[in-house]
């Protein structure tokens, strides 16, 4: 069952109590150990306990070690001021180790995003009985905002300079001392807790404020000793805080449903403000969730009662003697301002929601725009590509007639020649014969001449007066008769 356990620790400047806190959680102590080291100290120690533990946000001169850092702040914080908080986080059973880790990291980005300094470990003990995880989040974290100016250490935890704020500290984040900022920061847990429930499908809810403002008859467990818890797990012995969480662990078998049923209404109710919908991405819902986190911190009214007397900051847990009546009187008057802040919250609620609001449909619609363009440009991509391939076929078309044209054209004037030149050589052949028949006749006819004057000489030389006369005619000629 999902249980919002929210344990938040102050620590102030003097005190010698950061080695001991980041050597708890990390499991790293001063002197680092190897990974073997670690392990064997662990098998010790009879447990293993630590998944993960890393630390964000440090200053140069302690980055990648937050034992420098923790101290430094117990060493150099103003007398009395905070040093560093520390805050213990129950994680959902019903969750994965993988799920935890991305909750883990969700929870590290809200609470101190990219500017404060913090130390967190992810640990996953077996219960009292051995049966189930128990899974949690610790968390070092400090106030003081990186800022990226280089500081020493000592400048580091100065009082802040609005005017040069490189004369002066680090500032520190207002949602850690405005009215009701334990109760902002419970809020915030449990939003984002429900919201990962919620994507793993899962029915658990938190509900983040006390049984009792719930209506829900039940004491909240007191805080176990890691002696107490000890001595029960491995001897068996009840002691008598054992034995009230004993006794109220029976009692929430009853109220079980009733505390589901509450959380789950106000999950839902919850939502609504944050103007959460379920098709919104998980970044886009953490953004929401942010959003109204610091709306409360913008404007809550602060709670620094005595700082401007005393020159000291005054935690809600510690105030005790040291205000007296003047912290009671302003107490009073900053309860009545906040319950006129909480009259106009949801109206105020309203401005931020709603931007965001219309920035998501401005970036949707600005999606569905760049989706239609990219549309029209690929249609109008397509009709150009579409007119040049037209374009080409017709070129091509005509390309391939002009060819076909040219050789048929060509073929035709390969025949025309050819029977031309067929024609030429006839006659050529033809004239050629006719030349020769004809120098034929001449020499035949010169001679048929020779021999008739032979013969008329003859004749003469026998007395004869007779002559031979011989003529070849020209139609017996030209037609090959003879003569």
């Amino acid at each position: 069952m999902a249980l919002l356990r929210f344990r938040r620790d102050v620590y102030k400047a003097g005190g010698a109590s950061a080695s001991a806190r980041v050597s708890y959680i990390t499991r790293q102590p001063v002197g680092a150990l190897s990974r073997a080291e670690q392990q064997l100290r662990y098998i010790a120690e009879g447990r293993e306990d630590c998944l993960f533990t890393t630390s964000k946000n440090l200053p140069a001169w302690a980055v990648d070690n937050p034992h420098v850092f923790f101290q430094a702040a117990e060493k150099y914080e103003r007398a009395n001021g905070t040093a560093f908080e520390e805050w213990k986080i129950a994680l959902p059973q019903e969750l994965s180790h993988r799920d935890n880790m991305a909750l883990t990291r969700d929870l590290v980005e809200a609470i101190a995003g990219d500017q404060l300094p913090i130390t967190y470990a992810l640990h996953d003990p077996t219960t009292m009985d051995g049966l189930e995880r128990q899974p949690h989040l610790h968390l070092l974290i400090s106030a003081r905002v990186q800022d990226g100016i280089p500081r020493t250490p000592a400048q580091y935890f100065r009082r802040y300079n609005a005017t040069h704020p490189e004369r002066g500290g680090a500032r520190k984040d207002p949602a850690f001392h405005h009215m009701g900022a334990v109760m902002a920061h419970r809020v915030l847990i449990a939003d984002v807790v429900n919201l990962h429930l919620e994507r793993a499908g899962l029915a658990a809810r938190l509900h983040p404020r006390s049984l009792a403002a719930q209506g829900i008859a039940r004491q909240p467990e007191p805080k176990l000793l890691p002696s107490e818890s000890r001595t029960y797990r491995e001897e068996g012995k009840v002691g008598q805080t054992m034995a009230k969480v004993l006794d109220i662990r029976t009692q929430r078998q009853h109220t079980r449903a009733d505390e589901q049923r509450t959380a789950a209404e106000y999950w839902e109710e919850r939502k609504v403000a944050l103007g959460m919908t379920d098709d919104m991405d998980r970044p886009a819902q953490l953004t929401a969730i942010g959003t109204a986190r610091a709306l409360v911190r913008d404007q809550a009214p602060a709670q620094r009662v005595m700082e401007g007397y005393a020159g000291v900051e005054q935690d809600d847990r510690v105030l005790g003697d040291r205000a007296g009546e003047a912290y009671v009187q302003a107490q009073a008057e900053a309860h009545v301002l906040w319950r006129g802040v909480q009259d106009l919250s949801d109206a105020w609620q309203l401005v931020p929601l709603g931007r965001l609001r219309v920035e998501q449909l401005r970036t949707a619609a600005q999606g569905i725009w760049r989706d239609t363009k990219d549309e029209e440009r690929l249609r109008d991509v397509g009709s150009e590509a579409a007119d040049d391939a037209w374009r080409d076929a017709v070129l091509l078309w005509a390309e391939e007639q002009g060819a076909r044209a040219l050789r048929d054209g060509g073929w035709e004037a390969v025949q025309e020649a050819r029977e031309a030149g067929h024609e030429a050589l006839a006659a050529a052949i033809n004239e050629q014969r006719l030349h020769e028949q004809a120098h034929a006749w001449t020499s035949l006819e010169h001679d048929l001449q020779a021999l008739a004057r032979q013969l008329d000489a003859l004749r003469e030389e026998e007395g004869g007066t007779g002559g031979v006369r011989v003529r070849l005619w020209d139609r017996e000629r030209d037609q090959s008769w003879g003569f």
